[in-house]
């Protein structure tokens, strides 16, 4: 094999591939790409087996053929090479790497010994504008738990129904969920429900923009995200997500409309002295105002208020601040709406600016002093 390319496409391609690559593995193979050239183009590809992805770039093949090499040290190599073009040259079990003055030679594997390209034949393919899944995970991501023993919950819910796409994430204290309408959805089924883990989806939101779209294709056991040159394909975590629907409230006693920045920095005004093993802060929401409260006994207390429109009876409501600011961190626009019933039950803000983006965040239990 040996094949041309120019240096920052082939950086690029590699960058979108290599994090899903394994480096912790009893198959050495798994820690490396395969590395595919023939006619005018080259694919890189690389996987963990539980996800795969593919790149396809431009490249000039004087000798097709196929060869592996490993991934983190092909994409440092190739990262500080100077501008120009790279020549990959393989014989053996060697491949050799040109780029001006500059050569490196790394041992390989076979590429027989890469796992092979999973084929997929999709139950529901869905069209989507990448602006519009970019929103959705950004409004879900965040609230997918670093770790659980639930396994479901180690990913984002895709719920198709009635042609809408659906997505949910929860670590059961907050929650976050956006509603796509697609451009097309075909298959043998107008309904599939699929919880897609969230280290994958990390990698897709990296991978796409605000231009051009998506295809995002299910099957029972696997779902393939499609671009024009860039493929990824993931296995689905199996089990049940929970029914999120009937935690979120359907009717309201209050609704407050706040200014998110201010509330938020008011907020981390709080945080500061919140309580080291509940970080909680007290709402006390009065007409005009809402004054927000923090104690910690071993350092001390703080009081601020800021103004609102708010004009009923005095409340008060207490939150792990953590919960709060990570919220307003991914809910756009300067404007929210805040509503709540009691103060044990599950609050929702809304965005303004977004009617199909919700987020709910459960309140703590307060103590005698605070009530």
């Amino acid at each position: 094999m040996k094949v041309v390319f120019e240096r920052q496409p082939l950086a690029s391609s590699i960058g979108l591939i290599q994090n899903i690559v394994s480096q912790v593995t009893t198959m050495p193979i798994l820690t490396n790409v395969l590395i595919e050239a023939e006619g005018d183009h080259a694919r890189i590809s690389g996987t963990d087996l539980d996800s795969f992805g593919q790149v396809k770039l431009a490249a000039r093949v004087e000798a097709p053929g196929r060869i592996t090499a490993p991934a983190r040290l092909l994409a440092d190599i190739v990262k500080r090479l100077p501008k120009g073009e790279v020549t990959m040259q393989a014989e053996g079990a060697r491949m050799t790497i040109l780029c001006n003055r500059n050569t490196y030679q790394l041992s390989t594997m076979p590429a027989d010994d890469f796992p092979d390209w999973p084929c997929i034949q999709p139950e529901v393919t869905v069209r989507l504008r990448q602006a519009d899944l970019k929103r959705a995970l950004h409004n879900t991501l965040f609230a997918v738990p670093t770790r659980d023993h639930r396994n479901v919950l180690m990913g984002v819910l895709f719920d198709i129904h009635d042609g809408r796409l659906t997505c949910v994430a929860t670590d059961g204290r907050k929650l976050g969920k956006t509603v796509v309408d697609p451009q097309e959805t075909t298959g043998e089924t107008n309904s599939i429900q699929a919880i897609i883990p969230d280290g994958i989806l990390r990698e897709i939101d990296r991978a796409i923009g605000e231009d051009g779209e998506i295809e995002i294709s299910f099957t029972d056991r696997q779902a393939r995200f499609q671009l024009s040159n860039l493929t990824y394909i993931s296995n689905l975590i199996d089990g049940t997500y929970p029914k999120y629907e009937s935690v979120i409230p359907q009717s309201f006693m209050r609704t407050i409309r706040i200014k998110k920045k201010t509330l938020a920095d008011a907020i981390a005004r709080a945080a500061l002295l919140a309580d080291r093993e509940h970080h909680s802060i007290v709402l006390k929401f009065a007409p005009g105002q809402i004054e927000i409260a923090a104690q910690s006994f071993e350092v001390g207390a703080y009081e601020g208020v800021i103004e609102t429109d708010y004009d009923g009876e005095p409340f008060k409501i207490a939150f792990n601040h953590n919960y709060l600011q990570e919220v307003f961190k991914v809910a756009a626009g300067e404007v929210l709406d805040m509503r709540l019933n009691e103060n044990n039950a599950p609050v929702i803000f809304e965005v303004e600016n977004d009617p199909d983006a919700l987020f709910l965040v459960m309140p703590v239990r307060m103590n005698d002093d605070e009530e």
